[in-house]
């Protein structure tokens, strides 16, 4: 049926599309700071150089989410119902619009690094570890997005007006629903990098206090994920 496929392709279009913004954005930032870390520091080229790579291949982890339903969605074929269309476009909306934050928010802690280590090289280690704990809590936004957009892809439902909308409601509510809690995220991590740097003895500390932080901003990604699901299979 071609309305499915032109859905299918809109949606894969969604997907990468709003998936490369927060990614791009992330790494840009990552960069950013290794390069102002490079002028005040090049005897610590190596170190700054290496974590900079690690940090943005984590930060890319939403984008290339967001590619796998992308592709996911390009090449769906078949005879599907009407309504089919509408869940692949759900499924590109959820993980577009959910990728956003998780790639910001990923870029926060680890420009918050480079710049750490460009004042205090000798505690790399520790910056190191304590961002890469950061920016993986902050791909949780990014997982629930990606967990509702492949239900949605794999979703039959029956076909009428109210699902149709339903569908919609719920990658609208997770995509949406995804973008503040992955900066937030972010922002924890960018300032918790920042005091270790400082205070490198007290990183248990600061980690476990940052983690707590992190818990909490992700429940309303977790109240996103139960509206959506309860939009896919109640409503």
């Amino acid at each position: 049926m071609e309305f499915v496929k032109i859905c299918a392709v809109l949606g894969s279009g969604f997907a990468m599309g709003l998936g490369a913004i927060g990614s791009a954005v992330g790494e840009g930032m990552i960069a950013m700071k290794a390069v102002q870390s490079l002028g005040r520091q090049p005897s610590a080229s190596s170190k700054i150089v290496r974590i900079m790579v690690i940090s943005q291949a984590v930060t890319e982890t939403a984008a290339v989410f967001a590619l796998v339903i992308s592709l996911l969605l390009m090449f769906k074929s078949g005879d599907f119902s009407y309504i089919k269309g509408f869940t692949f476009l759900a499924a590109g909306i959820a993980v577009g619009f959910g990728s956003i934050g998780a790639g910001l928010g990923a870029g926060l802690p680890g420009s918050s690094a480079m710049e750490g280590i460009g004042k205090q090289p000798e505690n790399s280690d520790v910056l190191t570890i304590q961002m890469i704990i950061g920016q993986a809590v902050t791909q949780t936004s990014t997982i629930f997005a990606l967990t509702v957009a492949l239900i949605l892809i794999m979703l039959d439902p029956e076909p009428s007006n109210l699902k149709v909308f339903a569908i919609l409601g719920a990658g609208f509510a997770m995509g949406f629903g995804a973008i503040g809690p992955g900066i937030g995220d972010g922002l924890v991590a960018k300032h918790a990098n920042k005091a270790v740097a400082r205070n490198p003895k007290h990183m248990g500390l600061l980690t476990r206090t940052m983690i707590i932080g992190q818990a909490i901003t992700e429940t309303t990604d977790i109240y996103a994920m139960v509206v959506s699901l309860i939009l896919i299979f109640v409503v």
